[in-house]
């Protein structure tokens, strides 16, 4: 993501400086990777899936096993994106106070997340129904089955594209049934959904807890939320170190904090136990999940984002302007990058191997497609930028005509009672 997704404006945590009260612009930073880190997992998959090894369905190891797997690990990305979310979120409450900022959050979290979804699995559909999809023909040639399958999907062997069935999946669809068949990626957009109304909850509940007892309850939802979706683990995660982050305004060393970054790369360059990974044993359901990745993953981005938050030093070199830039845009990027994989990035693929080599063909896409991914992020941040101004003005007005009549029902109430 997902990324992937917890949104731009979520992120944005505002009030003074320093850990318990300052803006976290450092992970705004950090997000800028992990939708960076995704883009990139995907396009290899695509034109290079040999070095992602056996994850690809190759027979050699690629890069798999090596710790500079961490810079292209999009499964460890779309955890991180969860991890991020379930700590941003009830941040903001812990450091408010107010109900109020949760229930704001919760009303806008589903059209919030909805607007560009939509708007990518419509741009997906005139794709499909224009013919300018070229992922089967670019897969023949890179010997990339995912990629000839359209992310393993293969949508117009399934079914006809059409606008009702599009308009349903980027406004439904993708956030109850996990429905992708337009746009891949959108499968993170159920757990993000859901996993975001789990921490803010959590938040409510343990936000005047003791210690003990906030660890009993998130150990407790964990456990819970876990046995109906493993990904929801994330979410947990991340608002035990939202409550931990506030409670105790941790700050760490020089030492702690490369610690801390170091083995948390580490954990996320995870994808197979092999060479250095090779002690780690594979934990996997009947229903696909590799709990294995899950929870080193979880892992990774929780210590990521203690280092970040716990050192300013490190954070400040995260608010560099292209990262902050990347983090603007990683929601854009994330639900638009696939459907422009597979028509622009494949299309000049096949056209430019006519006459190319293998490799200068990829080198060229790569800078093309980099450069349309930005291009196109730019100007769906607009829109959502506008959408979400819009629903925070809708949102605003809807809870100061809810706060105004409630003091209204509450005179009728005692004027009742007195009848009565």
């Amino acid at each position: 993501m997902s990324d992937t997704a917890t949104t731009h404006d979520v992120m944005r945590v505002q009030t003074g400086g320093g850990i318990g009260t300052g803006r976290l612009l450092q992970l705004e930073g950090l997000r800028g990777l992990a939708a960076t880190t995704v883009v990139v997992w995907h396009f290899l998959w695509a034109f290079a899936p040999w070095e992602l090894g056996t994850v690809a369905g190759w027979p050699s190891q690629g890069v798999a096993g090596s710790v500079v797997t961490a810079l292209m690990d999009g499964p460890a990305a779309v955890a991180l994106f969860f991890v991020l979310s379930g700590f941003v979120i009830p941040l903001r409450l812990f450091r408010s106070g107010q109900s109020r900022t949760v229930v704001e959050a919760a009303a806008k979290r589903w059209p919030r997340l909805a607007g560009l979804t939509l708007l990518a699995v419509l741009f997906a559909y005139v794709l499909f129904r224009f013919g300018l999809f070229h992922y089967r023909e670019a897969g023949d040639l890179t010997g990339s089955d995912w990629l000839a399958s359209y992310g393993g999907g293969e949508p117009d062997s399934m079914h006809k594209p059409s606008l009702a069935g599009a308009v349903h999946e980027g406004l439904v669809g993708a956030f109850l049934n996990n429905s992708d068949a337009y746009d891949p990626v959108l499968w993170t957009m159920r757990h993000e959904l859901f996993g975001s109304f789990l921490s803010m909850a959590l938040a409510l509940v343990t936000r005047r807890l003791s210690i003990p007892a906030c660890s009993a309850a998130l150990i407790s939802a964990a456990a819970l939320a876990t046995a109906v979706d493993p990904w929801l683990l994330s979410f947990v995660a991340g608002t035990g170190l939202a409550f931990v982050i506030w409670t105790r305004r941790a700050r760490l060393s020089a030492f702690a904090t490369s610690v801390s970054i170091s083995v948390g790369l580490f954990l996320f360059g995870y994808l197979e136990p092999v060479g250095a990974y090779s002690f780690i044993p594979v934990i996997q359901d009947d229903a696909g999940y590799r709990y294995d990745r899950i929870v080193l993953h979880t892992l990774s981005g929780l210590l990521i984002i203690l280092g970040l938050v716990g050192n300013e030093r490190v954070a400040r070199a995260f608010t560099a302007r292209p990262l902050l830039l990347m983090g603007r845009l990683s929601f854009p990027v994330y639900v638009i990058h696939f459907p422009l994989l597979c028509s622009l990035g494949c299309g000049l693929f096949v056209l430019f191997r006519q006459s190319m080599s293998y490799e200068g063909s990829v080198v060229l896409v790569a800078a093309i497609y980099a450069s349309a991914v930005l291009l196109t992020g730019g100007l769906l941040v607009r829109v959502d930028d506008a959408w979400g101004a819009w629903l925070n003005r809708l949102s605003s007005l809807l809870l100061a005509q809810a706060a105004h009549r409630l003091p209204t029902l509450s005179k009728d109430r005692r004027r009742c009672d007195v009848i009565g």
